[in-house]
C-alpha cells in the first residue's frame, strides 16, 4: 500500500509538468484530431467536436464549453472582411496560409486561410476570438498545434501523412499571442 502510495504521489507530480510542457510548444508533438489535409494536437484542457452539416466539415476545439477555435474544412471558406489586409503570411510547398486580426470591440478575431496549390485539396479555414490575455494563450496553443498533411488516395486505398511536428505551429502561435510576426516558412 505505501509503495502504491508513492507512486501515485509521482504521478501526481509529473501529470502538471506534462501538461505544461505541452502547452509551452504544442507544436513538437504528433497530431491526435485528423482533418480531411490537415491535423492538429489537442491542447491540454480541450476537446473537439466535429459536425458535418452538408458537403462541408467543421471541428469546434472547445475548453469548457467555449469556443476557442473553428476549423471550417470545404470548398467555400468565408472570405476575409472587406478592406481586411493580410497580417501574416506563411507558405510550404502546395500550400499558402494568411492570417487576418480584426478588433471586434473588445475582442480580436483571427481568420487564418489555408489554401492548396493543387486541386482535389480542399481549402481550410480557421476561425478565432480572444478577449484578453487568458483566451489569446488558448487560441494560440490551438492553432500552434495546426498543421497541414500529404493525402493521397488510389482505387482501394487512402493515406494521410502529416509532419510529426508543425512547420507553422510557433508562428501562428506567436502571431496569435501579439509576438513579432513570424517570417515566411518553408520546408
Amino acid at each position: 500500500m505505501k509503495r502504491l502510495s508513492g507512486v501515485l504521489a509521482l504521478a501526481a507530480a509529473i501529470i502538471p509538468f506534462a501538461a505544461s510542457a505541452q502547452d509551452g510548444g504544442v507544436w513538437a508533438y504528433s497530431c491526435d484530431h485528423f482533418l480531411y489535409g490537415a491535423c492538429l494536437r489537442v491542447p491540454t484542457g480541450m476537446s473537439i467536436s466535429y459536425e458535418s452539416p452538408a458537403d462541408f466539415g467543421i471541428h469546434e476545439v472547445l475548453k469548457e464549453q467555449r469556443r476557442v477555435l473553428l476549423v471550417y474544412e470545404g470548398d467555400a471558406p468565408q472570405p476575409p472582411s472587406p478592406g481586411s489586409s493580410i497580417d501574416l503570411k506563411l507558405t510550404l510547398p502546395d500550400y499558402q496560409l494568411s492570417g487576418y486580426r480584426t478588433a471586434e470591440g473588445d475582442s480580436t478575431r483571427y481568420d487564418i486561410f489555408v489554401k492548396p496549390g493543387r486541386s482535389g485539396v480542399m481549402p481550410l479555414h480557421l476561425i478565432g476570438t480572444a478577449t484578453g490575455a487568458s483566451q489569446r494563450k488558448d487560441l494560440a496553443a490551438a492553432v500552434g498545434s495546426f498543421r497541414v498533411c500529404s493525402f493521397k488516395r488510389n482505387h482501394s486505398s487512402q493515406t494521410l501523412t502529416c509532419p510529426r511536428q508543425s512547420v507553422w505551429g510557433k508562428p501562428l502561435a506567436e502571431w496569435v499571442d501579439g509576438l513579432p510576426e513570424a517570417a515566411a516558412v518553408s520546408e
